[in-house]
């Protein structure tokens, strides 16, 4: 409802704007063909660098975080030559110490990733990650479930998360494995490994459901919230309106962002216990997470249970994980504020060109 609101309220706003731009006493800002053509292109690198810096890091290494082993057995080395027909001296230094986390930091991530993958492996997986996005969305449009039922929302969330859940645990196998001469369609698993997998992914998505709604509905029942009875035709909304406007927003986001993380690492390491035998780990980790994974020929369900999911991730390991994140946000925060100086750079240069041509022409 409040969403609903918001959007409501900002269409009929909207549609008052035309009448303000044809008012003469309204400065304007024309950018000249130059500046007009670097502005598009400086807003679609904005999303580009975006979008890459969250893929590549906060999905792609995120991943590669939350399976790898601390203390590995087999160790995988890091290097730019690498040929895996090339023998290994044993008395070479490097080996003698015992070597760190290849997620330890994210430089050494891309280069493992490049010398075993090539240079577009920081995007590995991104084919069945746009099948997944868009799949979702068709699945989200046809479903006619109002953004103000949040039960009709809960269930929708849920049963678009398992329907889908084969392609999310496919776009984990192929990000934590080897090249594979196999597109990801021909390695999308079949039903059976689905009835094990889909519960994980429900799991999940009620953790961020959860997450979401109950600070909102908090913040609805307190009455920190936008007052809808604002009339459409006031001009301003004062302080404390938008304090509570974006308090509405900005809580419930946060809040499921944060519950997603350790969500998101369960379902990651249940997938990974998942990865067919045929496939070989980009990264080392234990099959069979100490133990705790018993195959199906010998009776067991073949994957990682929720709750061991989460107790065989140790500590160092959560927290190269959460290191990895963090270091995420540091850098989109650094790529928003670097493209917002630009482009207010653009606008405010077009501004004075526009100023100078107007200020010529009226002498």
């Amino acid at each position: 409802m409040v969403v609903s609101s918001f959007v409501r309220r900002g269409m009929e706003r909207a549609s008052e704007m035309p009448m303000k731009f044809n008012d003469p006493d309204v400065p304007s800002i024309h950018l000249s063909g130059w500046l007009a053509g670097l502005f598009v292109f400086s807003v679609l690198a904005y999303f580009f660098v975006l979008f890459s810096i969250e893929y590549t890091y906060g999905m792609v290494v995120a991943t590669l975080a939350a399976v790898e082993d601390t203390n590995p057995d087999i160790y995988v080395r890091i290097d730019t030559d690498f040929d895996a027909n090339k023998p290994v001296d044993p008395a070479e230094p490097e080996l003698a110490a015992p070597p760190k986390p290849i997620t330890s930091k994210l430089r050494s991530t891309i280069v493992h990733l490049r010398a075993r993958a090539g240079f577009w492996s920081r995007f590995r997986g991104f084919g069945a990650f746009i099948t997944y996005t868009l799949a979702q969305g068709f699945l989200y449009a046809i479903l006619p479930v109002a953004l103000s039922n949040l039960a009709g929302q809960f269930f929708c969330r849920v049963i678009v998360g398992m329907a889908l859940a084969n392609l999310d645990l496919t776009w984990v196998h192929v990000v934590i494995s080897e090249p594979s001469p196999k597109r990801f369609y021909q390695r999308i698993p079949d039903y059976k490994t689905w009835l094990k997998f889909a519960p994980v992914v429900a799991l999940e998505q009620c953790v961020v459901f959860a997450a979401f709604y109950i600070p909102l509905l908090i913040i609805v029942a307190t009455g920190n919230v936008v007052n809808i009875d604002i009339k459409p035709t006031s001009d301003d909304f004062d302080a404390g309106t938008v304090y509570r406007a974006a308090t509405a927003v900005i809580v419930p986001c946060l809040s499921a962002h944060l519950a997603s993380i350790p969500a998101r690492a369960i379902t990651i390491r249940v997938a990974a216990s998942m990865l067919p035998e045929e496939d070989e780990a980009i990264v080392p980790f234990d099959r069979s997470f100490g133990g705790k994974v018993v195959p199906a020929i010998l009776g067991g369900s073949g994957k990682l249970g929720i709750a061991d999911a989460w107790k065989s991730f140790d500590g160092p390991a959560r927290i190269r994980y959460l290191k990895v994140f963090g270091k995420t946000f540091a850098m989109e925060c650094a790529a928003i504020l670097f493209f917002a100086l630009l482009l207010g750079g653009q606008v405010y240069a077009g501004a004075v060109t526009y100023g100078i041509r107007r200020n010529g022409s009226d002498a």
